[in-house]
């Protein structure tokens, strides 16, 4: 909750985040991504990664999934 001057009103933190539109944008913090290494193809590690990223940016909520 949130006075603005003039009255109370829901500024969008629950428990759970930060609600913008009723959709949670942030949210507790996720797991480490560990970095790529090794493997003899490169665009495969790189892939994998990027994978994490989008993986863990949605559940944050900080992207749709």
């Amino acid at each position: 909750m949130l006075h603005d001057g003039t009255g109370w009103r829901d500024c969008g933190v629950g428990g759970d985040g930060f609600h913008v539109g009723g959709a949670r944008v942030v949210g507790v913090r996720a797991a480490a991504i560990a970095d790529p290494s090794g493997g003899a193809t490169v665009d495969a590690e790189a892939r994998s990664a990027l994978t994490a990223i989008l993986g863990a940016l949605r559940a944050h909520g900080l992207i749709a999934a």
